[in-house]
């Protein structure tokens, strides 16, 4: 019986590689809003190969839970908006093979800790989640996004072989180790359920908007770095040249096209160093892997006390606009007029909030937690 047994399982798997496509590289992403994306979808995005799909992980008007769709924008939610894994599938087919098609597998979660992809730790976290915005986002996955991401790669899987993990999140909690450790845990989490060889999948980690481009989460930076030294077949992508949108946490629509083709050389470099020195060569004829300064004349000083704000510019500041994590504007102050002034913070959101002070010499950020 035992022997049958063997056997029987012997003939499913061989069936299953069978049925398994070899040149249809499918990709897992995971993380926040970064990875969801949060820039406006342009002309210019909307030309997709045939060859480049997404698994529907929702529903949508679009979309159908479990099914493939050509990678038309936006790939993670029918909600979302352009993000990195965009431009990262089409890099990747500027110089793969003719007969290889790439597929997404995208979960991301707004705002979220990495621990919400934690399967022994989701639950309860997610079940004390309060924000109205965020339980709208988590119930179109099931209010349980590791569970999503793992059932729709099991369904990619029928067609195609994994060949990589990119993680986009760490704006919310990448300040120390433990946040590495619950990174390797997923991934490991995931290589066990879905029996990969994890010296062949490589998990390619982003960083977050630099400091140098005013990034409000640019703190997170150093922890991410070091997560390529701490763990095997790990590897950092690079944000330099990524340039921001308005609140700088998020990045602008070139800066998530810059941000994905870094992630393809970062996934080439790491399996075939060949085809990176090609890919690159592409890039540079072509103008599109340059880095870019941005510049501001504005700097603002703040200081908390209880529910009050106070203020000080270099400069007279025209608007101040209060974004959340997940890149919605909550409000905006308009006609401040002053380089320093007062804000009331009693009717903003309860949450870490991003605030944009613009003037007419360029903009400056500040982040502020009400939670505490």
């Amino acid at each position: 019986m035992r022997k049958l047994f063997i056997l029987l399982m012997t003939v499913m798997g061989t069936l299953q590689l069978q049925a398994q496509d070899q040149n249809f590289w499918l990709f897992l992403c995971f993380g926040q809003s970064n990875m969801a994306g949060q820039a406006p979808i342009e002309h210019q995005d909307l030309t997709v190969s045939d060859r480049y799909l997404s698994m529907a992980t929702t529903d949508g008007a679009d979309r159908k839970l479990g099914t493939w769709r050509k990678a038309v924008p936006p790939l993670c939610r029918a909600d979302a908006h352009l993000g990195p894994v965009d431009w990262f599938g089409r890099t990747l087919l500027d110089v793969v093979p003719e007969n290889v098609r790439i597929g997404i597998v995208s979960v991301a979660v707004e705002g979220c800790p990495i621990t919400f992809f934690d399967k022994d730790k989701n639950a309860p976290l997610i079940a004390k989640e309060e924000r109205d915005w965020m339980n709208g986002i988590l119930n179109q996955y099931g209010r349980d996004p590791y569970e999503r991401l793992l059932s729709m790669a099991k369904v990619a899987a029928r067609d195609g072989v994994i060949k990589g993990i990119l993680l986009h999140q760490g704006e919310t909690d990448a300040y120390n180790d433990e946040w590495g450790r619950e990174v390797r845990k997923i991934y490991r989490d995931l290589q066990q359920e879905l029996r990969f060889d994890s010296t062949a999948v490589p998990l390619l980690v982003g960083e977050v908007v630099r400091k140098e481009y005013n990034g409000v989460c640019a703190h997170a930076n150093p922890t991410i770095n070091d997560i390529a030294n701490r763990y095997p077949n790990t590897y950092v992508v690079s944000a330099e040249g990524c340039l921001p949108s308005d609140d700088n946490v998020h990045f602008s629509s070139e800066g998530y096209r810059m941000l994905g083709r870094h992630y393809a050389l970062c996934y080439l470099e790491a399996t075939s160093p060949a085809l990176a020195e090609t890919c690159r060569a592409k890039l540079a004829a072509a103008g599109l892997d340059k880095t870019s300064d941005v510049a501001s004349e504005l700097t603002v000083d703040t200081k908390r006390s209880g529910m009050n704000l106070s203020v000080s510019a270099s400069e007279p500041v025209e608007k101040v606009d209060v974004v959340s994590f997940s890149g919605k504007t909550v409000k905006t102050y308009t006609a401040v007029g002053k380089k320093a002034f007062d804000m009331p913070l009693q009717d903003l959101p309860k949450e870490k909030l991003v605030l944009v002070f613009h003037s007419a010499g360029g903009k400056a950020t500040t982040n502020i937690d009400l939670t505490k």
